[in-house]
């Protein structure tokens, strides 16, 4: 005899409620006559629920949705009374603390050297104990969430080797948890990943992309089939680790591609000593770049063959739908894809590069690692809803 499974209504009920916040949150305020129509779910259950989400605070009104030129309907957005993640952006240079928001925005409170792991416990400390969060930091809502320059388990919240920082081992929740909020940690390539999953269409429209970053080091994110991949020893999309032969002399993809160690091969090379953070630094190079400068154009073609024969690799080995240049630098494709673009004509012999759409971070004034904290915590508050 067959059965059927019985629908727990409870379960659908946090389903449904998740749906309706996930919509808020990735579309925008929406009155309940949309809601009904995005969702399909009858106008009682949206009603029910959007005064549920409203009692718990995570909704509020935002004003209304002319219907008629008699009637209105109020229209109902994501909170902005708390922050959803305490942000931790950890770049080698410089640290940057911000506040997220369910809606997806964000705020940045402060910035310091990073330096040695002393001195970075120090710092955040010192912000802890400040008062520059006013109200807005909810024990049981705003999770802290850091971005780390390196290999990451983020199930156990542990750092297990950030080369460029010579920070090894360091368990983040035993660290951090004092402060009373919950601890999440991701590489920040990945974060860069979600982040762009979440803001830009053709990410989230796609099923496999990787994000190339690029700063004081070299690094990447794999998107395939809708997912980001972390690999089994948390390594996966590590692309700065793989090698390349120049000149019968291996070396690691991160020497040849390191944004900052092209600004200090520039100032070495050329007697500049160029001021500003490292975006600001490579930008001058640029300039120079563009102003015909030999020793520069010398410096750049480099750096750009090889960035060539890494993206081939990548587009050879993955085959992604897209490839995302960002990091420190937001305006690489922008800058140079023309010349990348003829360069990968020539080194294209099978033409499986053809249908890749490169282009840059849509992230312009903020490392694209910081959204992708907050969208972190977001789909956290989510999952926990699930979960209930």
């Amino acid at each position: 005899m067959s059965s059927s499974k019985k629908i727990d209504p409870r379960s659908m009920k946090r389903l449904n409620k998740q749906l309706i916040l996930r919509h808020l949150i990735e579309r925008g305020p929406r009155s309940r006559i949309e809601l009904v129509a995005m969702t399909g779910l009858a106008n009682s259950a949206i009603w029910r629920i959007t005064e549920e989400l409203i009692q718990e605070g995570l909704i509020e009104q935002k004003g209304y949705f002319m219907r008629t030129n008699t009637k209105r309907a109020s229209v109902y957005g994501p909170t902005k009374a708390f922050a959803t993640s305490l942000i931790i952006d950890v770049q080698v240079l410089q640290t940057t603390v911000a506040l997220g928001f369910l809606d997806g925005s964000w705020e940045i409170i402060s910035s310091f050297p990073t330096n040695g792991f002393e001195e970075f416990l120090n710092n955040i400390d010192s912000i802890m104990n400040s008062k520059l969060f006013d109200e807005r930091l909810r024990k049981g809502k705003t999770r802290m969430v850091f971005s780390l320059p390196g290999i990451v388990d983020g199930k156990n919240c542990t750092l297990l080797y950030a080369p460029n920082l010579k920070w090894h081992n360091v368990d983040f929740r035993e660290h951090f948890a004092r402060y009373g909020f919950e601890i999440l940690i991701d590489n920040d390539s990945n974060l860069s990943l979600l982040g762009e999953s979440f803001f830009a269409k053709d990410i989230k429209n796609s099923n496999n992309a990787f994000f190339f970053y690029l700063g004081e080091g070299v690094g990447g994110a794999l998107l395939i089939n809708s997912n980001i991949v972390k690999g089994s020893n948390f390594a996966a999309g590590e692309i700065g680790h793989s090698i390349l032969m120049v000149k019968n002399t291996i070396f690691e993809v991160e020497e040849l591609l390191s944004i900052s160690k092209l600004v200090s091969m520039f100032e070495q090379t050329t007697g500049e000593n160029l001021e500003g953070s490292l975006k600001e630094r490579f930008d001058a190079i640029v300039r120079f770049w563009l102003a015909g400068d030999k020793t520069t154009h010398q410096l750049i073609d480099d750096f750009l063959k090889n960035l060539v024969i890494t993206i081939r690799n990548i587009g050879y080995f993955m085959n992604p739908e897209i490839i995302v240049f960002g990091g420190a630098v937001s305006n690489l494709w922008e800058t140079f894809g023309s010349f990348i673009e003829k360069e990968l004509l020539q080194i294209d012999i099978y033409g499986f590069l053809r249908n890749i759409k490169f282009r840059d971070t849509i992230f312009k004034s903020v490392s694209p690692s910081l959204p992708g904290c907050n969208i972190t915590a977001i789909n956290k508050i989510l999952e926990d809803m699930n979960n209930a």
